[in-house]
């Protein structure tokens, strides 16, 4: 079976009432959920990216006795 790496961005958005831009966006760090109690909620998914993981191959050294 094959390995992948999955990338998602997922959007949140929503109000709060703050001071200033930098309190607006601390405040953002710790809003954000995906119920309604949260003045930051799930809004969608943006971009899923996934990438094949390529298993490296095990090489065997065959030494040869002199």
């Amino acid at each position: 079976m094959a390995r992948y790496y999955v990338k998602m961005r997922i959007d949140f958005d929503g109000e709060v009432e703050a001071e200033s831009t930098e309190e607006a966006e601390a405040l953002a760090w710790t809003s954000w959920g995906d119920s309604s109690d949260n003045d930051i909620t799930y809004d969608g998914v943006y971009s899923i990216d996934v990438e094949e993981i390529e298993e490296e191959e095990e090489e065997e050294e065959v030494e040869e006795d002199e």
